[in-house]
């Protein structure tokens, strides 16, 4: 069975070394790109995991910590475009953990995209 990570279960802001204990949901590790905008501005970026909970988002430059984003990435299965709200609820600023970027918990993702990705972590679980 391959290693999968886990998703956070609760708003507190999180560090890479005390997250862990703290995470339920399984992650896939899996590289989207990504748009998102803060505000007025819009940003890219790629993903270096997912889960049907969040995201992790590479960046050299991590957003604070409980700042809301608008998150748009295509399913790698089928092109299908997913347009989310988000939080960021921890970052890694000097990739001690992951590399450098900032963990987005997904806000009230719909049950058919929890579905989706849910789907998908477990065709990357089975390929690994």
């Amino acid at each position: 069975m391959p290693s999968v990570m886990s998703d956070l279960d609760d708003k507190a802001p999180q560090t890479p070394e005390n997250s862990a204990d703290r995470r339920v949901g399984n992650r896939a590790p899996l590289k989207l790109d990504v748009n998102y905008r803060q505000g007025e501005t819009y940003l890219f970026s790629r993903t270096s995991d997912v889960s049907e909970l969040g995201i992790f988002l590479v960046t050299e430059h991590p957003l604070p910590v409980a700042t809301f984003l608008r998150l748009e990435f295509r399913m790698p299965d089928d092109g299908e475009k997913l347009l989310l709200d988000g939080e960021v609820v921890w970052v890694d600023s000097v990739g001690r953990s992951h590399e450098r970027g900032m963990g987005i918990r997904f806000i009230t993702p719909s049950v058919q995209v929890k579905k989706r990705l849910s789907a998908l972590i477990r065709t990357i679980a089975y390929l690994e």
